[in-house]
């Protein structure tokens, strides 16, 4: 509480919204409106002030940041205060270079089930919200395994997304992801690759993800707007890559030519 009796609902209740963007050379950042606008529907369904526009010069001011040659990771972040319930807002940025050089982008990630299951019903999971302790508590137990990250499930036992990102698996010429329904964030990028999946000569479905579907799986993808499209070598006990991941490739490419070749998402 400082001076004024004003409370950072944030830190103390995780009241609060965040957005993370790719930032690529030259200070690009191609989904900034998409993002602008997730955090805003995320506003209003939590009844928190917001202005667009000031997400746009609070981004602004952490782009004359970054170097121009860099490509980086900017997160913004929505902080709520107030005593009895949301009265204010504030914009907090920060920004990280991207390391491309990581050898995840051509040799896989390998992935654990999360301890514990998900409720797909919750109205947390569908935003982007600062109560992230369950993803960073299953993403620290996942890493202390060795493993790049965890896959959640929901009551009914489907598979939803990881910590980080959602996901996606290929089979017969199919690009599959979860629905929202099963409790998960509807990120930008997956957005994008379930519309130019079939550019890259995928039909896209959106389904429930079983453990039977993830063995049978050809291919399995991670995505988010940092790693864009991030190919699975393995999910401890139900998956083993075996290709040389031709479809993350390829999605990647197809999701960089829908970002870029648009002036707006």
């Amino acid at each position: 509480m400082n001076q004024l009796g004003r409370i950072n609902r944030t830190l103390l209740y995780g009241e609060g919204l965040f957005e993370t963007l790719r930032v690529y050379a030259g200070r690009k950042v191609p989904l900034l409106e998409a993002h602008s606008r997730r955090m805003a529907l995320g506003a209003e369904f939590f009844g928190f002030p917001f202005s667009s526009t000031d997400f746009a010069e609070a981004v602004d001011g952490e782009l004359k940041g970054i170097p121009n040659e860099a490509d980086a990771r900017l997160r913004i972040t929505l902080e709520v205060w107030g005593a009895e319930g949301p009265e204010d807002t504030k914009f907090v940025t920060q920004s990280s270079p991207v390391k491309l050089t990581d050898p995840s982008y051509q040799g896989g990630v390998r992935l654990v089930s999360a301890p514990f299951s998900r409720f797909s019903t919750s109205p947390l999971l569908v935003f982007k919200t600062t109560n992230y302790f369950e993803n960073s508590y299953a993403r620290q137990w996942a890493g202390r395994q060795g493993f790049y990250d965890a896959l959640f499930f929901n009551e009914r036992g489907e598979a939803t997304e990881t910590t980080t990102a959602n996901l996606f698996l290929v089979r017969g010429h199919c690009l599959i992801t979860p629905p929202v329904s099963a409790g998960l964030l509807p990120g930008i990028v997956r957005r994008h690759l379930l519309g130019s999946a079939e550019h890259s000569g995928l039909a896209a479905e959106e389904r429930p993800v079983t453990t039977a579907d993830l063995e049978k799986a050809e291919e399995v993808l991670l995505s988010n707007a940092v790693v864009e499209v991030l190919p699975v070598k393995e999910i401890a006990g139900l998956f083993t890559g075996r290709t040389t991941f031709e479809w993350a490739g390829a999605l990647r490419a197809a999701y960089r030519e829908a970002i870029f070749g648009q002036a707006k998402d």
